[in-house]
């Protein structure tokens, strides 16, 4: 076995727990959809990280070109996109003593702050994975660092007004969908 090999193998277990824990998350959801008060920006965002999921586990096939000597350090680097990525699929959903709780407007008004912080460390991982393992530029990272922003500005202006959440959840999933559908299947290149 590939060093490669031995390691994705890793990576696909960690992001397929955490699928797990976004689908048994939304199964809940739509078991208990009559009782069930459902917020625009959490449907959004669990969507978005499904979503990022995908590309984590797609995008993880070019380490087999780009890493010549695997070490414990990259290992580990590589590792916690996925790890965070499952943090935040296990919080985006009430647990253990909420776990019957069915009002995701008031989860989400309550824990956005816990998981956009979650969200915003895959960013700055990303940022650090693409400029010291992937060798990208810094000024290639300017859009990360933008989307990063976003965030960034929402916690520290403790942004409650759902409006304002709605419409940024529908400008990541645009955003999401046009990366997926444009510029990973190379139309602009």
């Amino acid at each position: 076995m590939e060093p490669f090999e031995y390691v994705i193998v890793l990576i696909s277990l960690i992001l397929g727990l955490g699928l797990a824990q976004l689908l048994n998350g939304v199964a809940d959801m739509l078991a208990q959809y009559r009782k069930t008060n459902f917020s625009t920006a959490h449907t959004i965002f669990i969507v978005v990280i499904f979503l990022v999921f995908i590309q984590d586990w797609w995008y993880s096939y070019q380490y087999s070109k780009e890493i010549e000597q695997w070490t414990l350090p990259i290992v580990l680097a590589l590792l916690s996109f996925p790890i965070v990525l499952f943090l935040l699929a296990r919080f985006l959903f009430p647990t253990g003593s909420r776990s019957t709780e069915t009002d995701m407007v008031a989860y989400f008004a309550e824990n956005w702050r816990w998981l956009y912080a979650l969200f915003m460390s895959t960013i700055v991982i990303s940022i650090i994975q693409n400029i010291y393992i992937s060798g990208f530029s810094v000024i290639e990272q300017i859009p990360l660092f933008a989307y990063l922003t976003w965030y960034i500005v929402f916690i520290a202006l403790d942004i409650k007004k759902m409006k304002y959440h709605n419409g940024f959840m529908v400008a990541q999933l645009i955003l999401w969908l046009f990366f997926i559908g444009v510029v990973d299947n190379g139309m602009l290149n």
